[in-house]
């Protein structure tokens, strides 16, 4: 069995710099994209007859505190949840900022571009108990 990488979905008001930085560290380990906004993450649709899993996906929201309350109402919505993906979020934030984006589902949150490097391992092995 081939493991492929996940897919990795970047987004936000920051997110050509943590694109390019994504691009440079993880350009062997994940399929990157740029999406311009949240709404343009594709739905899961699964096909019941054939029982197809997800495919793990990442989506980083590459934003600043302006942008929480975008992120937020995104998460909340309906189209959100899902198994599959795996939620950082890339910036500065403070400590009640982390703690509601968890409350929400972040499960992540980075600082600086180089902590790209340091939570590599933790994606990779989350997309390894995504079903494949």
């Amino acid at each position: 069995m081939i493991v492929v990488g996940p897919q990795l979905w970047i987004t936000g008001p920051d997110a050509e710099r943590w694109f390019d930085a994504a691009q440079v560290m993880w350009n062997a380990d994940s399929q990157l994209a740029r999406i311009a906004s949240l709404n343009e993450l594709p739905l899961c649709k699964r096909n019941f007859r054939t029982q197809q899993a997800p495919i793990a996906e990442v989506v980083l929201w590459a934003g600043d505190t302006t942008g929480i309350v975008e992120l937020i109402q995104w998460l909340n919505s309906p189209a959100a949840p899902a198994g599959h993906r795996l939620y950082i979020a890339a910036g500065q934030w403070s400590d009640a900022e982390r703690s509601v984006l968890q409350r929400f589902g972040v499960r992540l949150t980075v600082a600086e571009l180089t902590d790209l490097v340091t939570i590599q391992h933790v994606v990779k092995a989350w997309s390894l108990r995504v079903p494949q």
